[in-house]
């Protein structure tokens, strides 16, 4: 005669939405909106799906076309706003764009190319216009290998005074990492790299 054995409790807790979360309709408010703005872009990418190119498109939407699209993006609620690239840097009207959405009430983040544009004093303009966060591609524990994957020589460096920047203006730093056969053997050092900029995630 073979006993039966004692059936495993069912656990009836269930996970619940957090207060932030509860809700929301994601199928009409999205939780993240991100905005390539321009095409533009000084950096030749291996990896590039933006169709990057030296130079604007006349096409691009103009700013006036811009602050609607803002208007439009809040009546979604209060996604989280990127705006990337391309580089974002390359559009001139891009501290009015993010100072529009900061004044509707969106949360901005910025998404720019590891360049010569990519100064203190350029985190510190889009800060001043309402940003609050940014994020940083770095694709190599050397610089050899991330200006290799980038395409342009001294990108890393850029990319790294850049994150340092961030650290000292009070912006909330993220880490982009395009994992490749070029860096899988670098992961390690690329996480002691985004530790030591003190980023706040790595997005790998």
């Amino acid at each position: 005669m073979h006993e039966t054995p004692p059936k495993t409790p069912v656990l009836e807790a269930k996970a619940k939405p957090s207060d932030q979360l509860r809700g929301r309709h994601f199928a009409k408010a999205p939780f993240l909106v991100i905005w390539e703005v321009t095409r533009a872009c000084d950096l030749v990418c291996k990896h590039c799906r933006a169709s990057a190119q030296p130079e604007r498109n006349p096409a691009e939407l103009t700013t006036e076309e811009g602050y609607a699209l803002i208007e439009e993006i809040r009546r979604f609620g209060r996604p989280l706003f990127v705006l990337t690239g391309g580089d974002p840097l390359k559009r001139p009207d891009l501290f009015d764009l993010i100072r529009h959405a900061k004044q509707v009430g969106l949360r901005v983040s910025l998404s720019p190319s590891g360049t010569p544009l990519l100064t203190e004093k350029a985190l510190a303009r889009a800060k001043e216009a309402g940003a609050e966060a940014v994020s940083i591609s770095i694709d190599g524990a050397l610089a050899e290998t991330h200006d290799a994957f980038r395409g342009v020589p001294g990108s890393f460096r850029w990319c790294i005074e850049a994150a340092k920047a961030a650290g000292r203006l009070g912006l909330d730093l993220q880490v982009n990492t395009t994992v490749t056969r070029y860096n899988v053997d670098e992961l390690d050092d690329i996480l002691l790299l985004v530790e030591t900029l003190g980023a706040r995630r790595w997005s790998v």
